[in-house]
């Protein structure tokens, strides 16, 4: 997956990418100050990271989450 997030007038993009079929994940994200790059046993929490790596470079703060990601589909409890 890969995802572009415009913060002023630079461009990041991140990248979620399976090593392998059952992971692990890689996520890249390319800053014009450099490269985060970080490994998670699953794509859920990949994602997670990704949004708080966004909300931070773009200074987003608040009490409340902006998503909420679950691995357990709704019903399945």
């Amino acid at each position: 997956m890969v995802h572009f997030l415009t913060i002023g007038s630079r461009v990041v993009r991140s990248e979620l990418l399976a090593m392998s079929p059952s992971g692990p994940f890689r996520l890249a994200v390319h800053h014009p100050d450099g490269p985060i790059v970080e490994y998670f046993d699953s794509a859920i929490a990949g994602l997670v990271r990704q949004v708080e790596i966004e909300d931070e470079l773009s200074g987003y703060c608040s009490d409340v989450p902006r998503v909420a990601i679950s691995a357990t589909p709704v019903g399945s409890a």
